[in-house]
């Protein structure tokens, strides 16, 4: 046995057990600031719903022609409520993404940029060798040449988790404001969920591929889009399916948590106080809120890559309006315009690898170039809905709602007109 530490040995062993403490020191230290935040916008969420259900216990801002809270306070605390619970939700959603991914980033702590970021740079895309000729030429300008937005599948199943959170908060901010407010349940939202519900989503799903199908065609046969090859995923160390099934998540999460708020309390409350407050008839008003709503779903769009530009608020407007028809015409159920809206995202981006309001993917079941030189007829970054192709397909749309359901005949059956 040899002889034992010396004193100046005991000092460097206990002064690396220190240094060793001190990572996790540091780390609670960073820690602290994002757990506060998080705390702190709890506490927002439960001011602002706590405020809101004082009012409508205590009748107030009572609107004499609608019986109720006035519309513009209702809206007011609908707005306010959802972009609170909303980015609460987003933000816990976040935290279980980050530790089911493994990462260990302190509690609470806000969207990195890397998070934040619409396209990962170090994805190198498209292969050269899959590029025509003329594309090739073009392929070395700087920035993104192709317009598309690529991530690895890790960062989707991100974003599909703060999107689940998204439909959290609104989900939430709309049972709310039904319940202490309007006095109704989502149902008479059109949120039936009986069997109806689910086979006019099943139609509007297959509504929503057609047309994306149609506009694929119309850009691929005119040269605006290049084929590459079939069953993409951007990062080649990740599975296909995996990445499929994270978009899959993430586009039926966007259009629950976009129709709901939008087609759904919005557009029904709006059209509510147009009849009670002009004394227009049901389908006049409901044609009338629509405008209205239309306007806000531009709105919701503007901070997505090439949102501000003309022609993308142009054909998000009349998005908007396809998508009240579609609820217009099946008697007020939001079933047909959830499954179209799933169905426009999902084959945009995921089967026929095109950009869907610049949402980024992983993963692309047809791999495509957009032109560079094209950018104004195929939309560039924000994709087809700020491309020439949109309003056809929107009109293509429109008429097969009408080859299934006919013209609504007995328009839109509001509460005020009961």
């Amino acid at each position: 046995r040899g002889p034992g530490p010396s004193v100046g040995d005991m000092a460097v062993d206990k002064k690396k057990k220190e240094k060793e403490k001190r990572p996790s020191n540091t780390a609670t230290a960073r820690a602290a600031p994002g757990a506060i935040l998080l705390g702190l916008r709890g506490l927002a969420v439960l001011a602002v719903f706590s405020i809101g259900h004082t009012l409508a216990a205590n009748a107030a801002f009572l609107s004499e022609v609608d019986q109720k809270m006035s519309i513009w306070a209702r809206l007011f605390f609908f707005i306010v409520a959802q972009a609170v619970a909303n980015e609460f939700c987003v933000l816990w959603m976040l935290q279980l993404a980050r530790r089911l991914c493994g990462e260990s980033l302190p509690f609470g702590a806000e969207m990195t940029p890397e998070e934040r970021a619409e396209n990962d740079p170090s994805i190198v895309w498209p292969p050269k060798d899959l590029l025509s000729e003329e594309l090739r030429r073009l392929a070395d300008r700087k920035g993104q040449p192709f317009f598309l937005n690529h991530v690895t599948g890790k960062r989707r199943f991100k974003d599909a988790c703060t999107r689940f959170g998204m439909t959290l908060g609104s989900v939430f901010t709309v049972w709310c404001t039904c319940r202490w407010m309007d006095k109704r349940n989502l149902a008479d939202l059109g949120l039936t969920l009986d069997a109806p519900f689910w086979s006019e989503a099943l139609v509007g799903m297959v509504v929503g591929i057609t047309i994306v199908a149609f506009m694929f065609v119309v850009e691929l046969q005119l040269g605006w889009i290049h084929f590459l090859r079939f069953f993409e995923v951007f990062d080649m160390s990740e599975n296909f399916a995996r990445c499929i099934l994270y978009d899959v998540v993430f586009h039926l999460n966007v259009a629950l948590n976009e129709e709901l708020p939008v087609r759904g309390w919005m557009l029904y409350n709006l059209a509510e106080a147009v009849h009670s407050h002009l004394g227009l008839a049901p389908t006049t008003a409901f044609l009338a809120a629509l405008v209205v709503e239309s306007a806000f779903f531009v709105v919701m769009h503007l901070q997505s890559p090439g949102g501000t530009e003309l022609k993308s608020m142009i054909n998000i407007f009349l998005g908007g309006l396809a998508g009240g028809l579609n609820v217009l015409f099946t008697g007020g159920r939001l079933g047909f315009t959830l499954g179209w809206h799933f169905g426009w995202n999902i084959a945009m981006g995921n089967v026929f690898g095109l950009s869907t309001s610049g949402i980024p993917i992983s993963a692309t079941f047809v791999s495509v170039a957009p032109h560079p030189d094209k950018r104004r007829l195929h939309g560039g970054v924000f994709g087809p809905e700020g491309g020439f192709v949109s309003p056809f397909a929107y009109a293509l749309g429109i008429a097969l709602l009408w080859l299934v359901y006919g013209f609504p005949k007995g328009g839109i059956l509001l509460a005020a007109a009961g």
